[in-house]
């Protein structure tokens, strides 16, 4: 009989700090109301990597009807030693209790970078992350 594989944990690997622009309005679509919103630039800081967000990306977003967003994004970063990653995350954001309160976003993150750099590229992230202003914050977490 095999056994099942064990629970998954998360461990803490990283902060991405993420400048984006106004979003832009794109129009309803069946899935709900489209948007995009600019990848400026930004960091990445943490066991994964030191490095230096490209602009160039973007966050589709799908707004519902109850206010929930479904994302995806998809951000060039490149480390301090010149390798150059590309990330996506595909997640949620949602509305925080209490209505002062910033939404907050949970994703999943999958990586591609070069090949030396094959635990980023066979292994699963996630990240929790809020908007304040021009920046969103990530902090990332290696599914283990």
């Amino acid at each position: 009989m095999t056994t099942p594989p064990s629970e998954p944990s998360l461990t803490p690997v990283g902060q991405l700090r993420v400048n984006v622009a106004a979003p832009v309005e794109l129009g309803a679509s069946p899935l709900g109301r489209r948007r995009m919103i600019a990848i400026l630039g930004g960091t990445l800081e943490g066991e994964i990597g030191t490095g230096t967000v490209l602009p160039g990306g973007a966050d589709w977003q799908a707004v519902h009807d109850d206010g929930s967003v479904t994302i995806t994004a998809e951000y060039t970063i490149e480390l301090e030693e010149g390798d150059v990653m590309t990330l996506r995350s595909i997640g949620v954001r949602a509305m925080r209790d209490g209505a002062d309160a910033p939404p907050h976003f949970r994703t999943s993150i999958v990586f591609a970078a070069e090949s030396h750099r094959t635990a980023l590229n066979h292994n699963l992230y996630v990240s929790t992350g809020l908007r304040e202003g021009g920046t969103v914050t990530l902090n990332l977490f290696r599914v283990d």
